[in-house]
């Protein structure tokens, strides 16, 4: 008998008030019909899954739900959803691989997923009888000064809390060999930092071109540099492999958003945002 952790999303259209949803579906900017049968194959999913793992001790949490000790004990964790429930389960303190079930094949993108609700009892039973592949995909951390790391799996966005506002800060890259570290003052909208994982998201769509998902790397891209004053020199950088980047605020009111907009922290003036390599990458239990 194994110990799983089942993480699972709540479709849109349960998180939505009455309201809202017929705001949202009357405008047209929702489709009322899309969101009932993302809804549908997102149950459907989740009850295949429970129907697998049912001689097995599970808990099971929604993703909104979730703390970084809640793998503490498992043997394995599974999540139901898309690549956001991935993300957020990313924030685990835990080594244990993943099976990650994409719910809504249909709508979902599902690039860090590796199985649907058909194929789940399969790659499970591959896992537990210990032939099932292991995919390694590497990951960046970062700290605040001498604070705890935090595992990052696609990007870390460096900005402002308010969007609105200008960015001020020193943006450093340590020395490598023989290559003495060179830093910047610079202004800008904030900094987005990649891994190799996360370089076909927002970094690309900022113009960075992506690196293989399995390759250790750090890549940054200055989002709107203010250059009005001269051209800045470090705007974009691409580590292959990643050694390291640290960010240093020149202003209050900075924060870090952490894979998406759930996980962020506020960042000091004048403290140190070390990005580096982790050492524990992410485990993706994926068919042979």
């Amino acid at each position: 008998m194994k110990r799983i952790l089942l993480v699972a999303k709540t479709p849109l259209l349960s998180r939505l008030e009455p309201a809202v949803l017929a705001r949202m579906t009357g405008s047209g900017a929702s489709n009322l019909e899309r969101l009932r049968g993302a809804a549908a194959a997102h149950e459907a999913t989740l009850l295949a899954v429970r129907k697998a793992l049912s001689t097995h001790r599970v808990n099971e949490w929604q993703i909104d739900r979730l703390q970084p000790r809640d793998a503490e004990g498992k043997d394995l964790v599974v999540t139901v959803g898309g690549d956001g429930t991935v993300l957020t389960s990313n924030t685990l303190d835990s080594e244990l691989p993943m099976i990650t079930v994409n719910s809504d094949p249909e709508g979902s993108i599902g690039v860090y997923t590796r199985c649907n609700g058909a194929t789940f009892p399969a790659l499970f039973a591959d896992w537990l009888a210990g032939t099932a592949r292991t995919e390694v995909i590497p990951r960046l951390q970062v700290r605040i000064d001498s604070g705890p790391y935090w595992r990052i799996l696609n990007e870390c966005l460096f900005a402002s809390a308010n969007p609105a506002a200008v960015t001020r800060y020193v943006l450093e890259i340590p020395g490598a060999g023989d290559t003495p570290p060179v830093r910047e003052f610079q202004r800008s909208s904030g900094v987005w930092v990649s891994t190799a994982a996360g370089s076909t998201a927002a970094i690309r769509s900022a113009g960075v071109t992506p690196v293989p998902a399995d390759s250790s790397a750090l890549l940054y891209k200055v989002r709107e540099p203010f250059e009005l004053r001269g051209p800045l020199a470090l705007t974009e950088g691409r580590q292959l492999p990643a050694h390291g980047l640290r960010l240093i605020p020149g202003m209050p009111g900075i924060s870090l958003f952490i894979d998406g907009p759930y996980f962020h922290r506020g960042v000091p003036p004048g403290s140190n945002v070390d990005f580096s390599p982790s050492p524990i990458p992410l485990r993706l239990v994926a068919s042979v």
